[in-house]
């Protein structure tokens, strides 16, 4: 039962069982019903609004990192205080928000620059590694290069943040004064190779093991994970790579947690090695169940968050264009496209819609016998 394709010619409005068919337009879109209407315009339209600029992608990253890790803030502070070495064991209320607002004021550029960077660097990856057989390798790489830009903020608020935590310092002001004058600019990047060495696998891992997980719902159960699945999936994705690299987040600790002017421990393998020989090789587990209990709903939330924002604006793009007449279809009835580039017709409404292009000329599809 194929759609009849009428120009809307005439400004007085005839009843539409009196419109005469016209010659069937071979050259358009227009098929069996159910089949869509695109045009140039639409199509651009549509494309644009389900694809996020960078800056779309930083504002998405901003808001997943910072609800993410101000949430959890509290075991990080646990975990913090059982990695470094000669802290009290003081479990009082006010100490699990100790440093806070620098997790708060650098998490949000810290997320805004790593998701913007992996969204980039899967687009580029895409093009470079093309094929099904090449995702994982590209979900790596793209992991990869976002922890590493995000690097630039989360070292500086890794060495603020944890030695607040670790009781060096009373807040975030006496803890910027004192590095920047006793130790300059490099102060605030203490340990940064230990961070990107922890940060980086972990990262890149946590969106490998991610993929790999939906990739392995959606062969079982034959569909995609819905929100709660897929906070689960990435929950689990963040646990097993946190466990995996918790002896480098000891040491990154260790690095960081000494006072100004007060170094013992010098590079990763320096620290690795004197951590073993004084304290044992189980020191290097530390912290390993806050750890857990920080990153698997670190990835969770920060991951459907992402999905979440980033979903919003989507929807909101294509509502702007379809109110802006590059993406119309009344048959909608005010929901908004979910595929891009395509204005639906739902025939099964009995209703007249539109798809008005470039040349603004309207085409009318209708069932026969309305």
């Amino acid at each position: 039962m194929a759609a009849t394709m009428i120009p809307a010619a005439s400004t007085t409005a005839a009843p539409a069982d009196a419109v005469a068919p016209r010659r069937r337009h071979t050259g358009g879109p227009v098929g069996r019903v159910g089949r869509t209407l695109t045009t140039a315009a639409a199509a651009t339209a549509g494309v644009a609004a389900q694809t996020l600029s960078f800056s779309e992608r930083m504002i998405a990253g901003a808001i997943a990192r910072g609800v993410a890790q101000t949430s959890l803030h509290p075991v990080d502070v646990v975990r913090t205080r059982l990695q470094a070495k000669g802290v009290a064991r003081n479990w009082a209320p006010s100490v699990f928000v100790k440093g806070v607002l620098p997790q708060i004021l650098l998490a949000l550029p810290a997320g805004a620059v790593q998701f913007a960077a992996f969204e980039s660097a899967k687009e580029k990856f895409a093009g470079m590694l093309p094929g099904e057989k090449n995702q994982q390798v590209r979900d790596l790489l793209a992991g990869a290069c976002g922890a590493v830009a995000a690097a630039s903020f989360r070292v500086p608020q890794e060495v603020i943040k944890q030695r607040i935590q670790a009781d060096i310092y009373p807040n975030m002001a006496v803890a910027v004064q004192t590095i920047a004058s006793a130790e300059g600019l490099p102060g605030f990047y203490r340990g940064a190779i230990a961070t990107m060495s922890r940060d980086v696998p972990w990262n890149a891992l946590a969106f490998l093991f991610h993929g790999q997980a939906k990739s392995a719902f959606a062969s079982i159960k034959g569909r995609k994970p819905n929100n709660q699945e897929n906070l689960g999936l990435a929950g689990f994705s963040g646990a097993v790579a946190a466990v995996i690299m918790t002896p480098v987040d000891v040491v990154k600790t260790r690095l960081m947690t000494q006072r100004a002017g007060g170094v013992q421990y010098k590079g990763i393998f320096n620290t690795l090695t004197r951590i073993v020989q004084e304290e044992g090789a189980g020191t290097l587990m530390k912290g390993v169940v806050p750890r857990v209990m920080f990153l698997a709903p670190l990835a969770g939330i920060t991951f459907s968050v992402y999905e979440g924002v980033a979903k919003v604006i989507k929807q909101r793009k294509a509502r702007a264009a379809i109110m802006s007449g590059q993406l119309t279809d009344a048959s909608l009835g005010g929901k908004v496209p979910t595929v891009p580039g395509l204005a639906f017709v739902g025939p099964r409404l009995g209703r007249v819609g539109s798809v008005v292009g470039r040349t603004n000329r309207a085409v009318v599809c209708r069932r026969p016998g309305m």
